[in-house]
């Protein structure tokens, strides 16, 4: 397991499927400021905050995948910043049109958390955070089994 990266989620599944996850129990503006707070510390990003190019009240999931700055204080990576602030800035100027997990049928959510962790598992087997992972989708709901690191 790649002990310096970290992936900062709302997304049920993905929290079940890897060890190093900071789950973030609200919306997908909440994991945006979670990363945010985390690439003030030194964190970079390793995926981008708006992959899929989903808006707001398209997908009641985020998930974001950074690395840890090296022992010791790190400066700020600027690009990080950018991407993120822009981020938060696209989420926080259609704040009343953000879609809570909550917001949605259970059916529906499951439908939801399987497309992104679709879209970021690619991100997080290339960081070592997981193997391998099989997502299965069916009548009887989403199943995901990863192979941890």
């Amino acid at each position: 397991m790649s002990c310096r990266s970290l992936l900062v989620t709302n997304n049920p599944f993905l929290k079940e499927i890897s060890k190093v996850c900071d789950f973030v129990d609200g919306s997908t503006l909440d994991v945006l400021r979670r990363a945010r707070d985390r690439v003030h510390a030194g964190w970079v990003l390793l995926s981008h905050p708006m992959y899929g190019n989903l808006r707001p009240h398209q997908h009641p999931y985020r998930s974001i995948l950074l690395e840890e700055p090296p022992a010791g204080v790190a400066p700020t990576d600027l690009l990080s910043l950018e991407y993120i602030e822009n981020a938060i800035l696209t989420y926080s100027g259609q704040s009343r049109k953000i879609l809570w997990p909550e917001d949605v049928p259970l059916d529906a959510r499951e439908d939801y958390a399987f497309i992104d962790a679709e879209l970021i598992k690619e991100s997080l087997s290339r960081y070592g955070l997981i193997k391998h992972v099989r997502i299965q989708h069916s009548e009887k709901g989403v199943r995901m089994d990863g192979g941890i690191e």
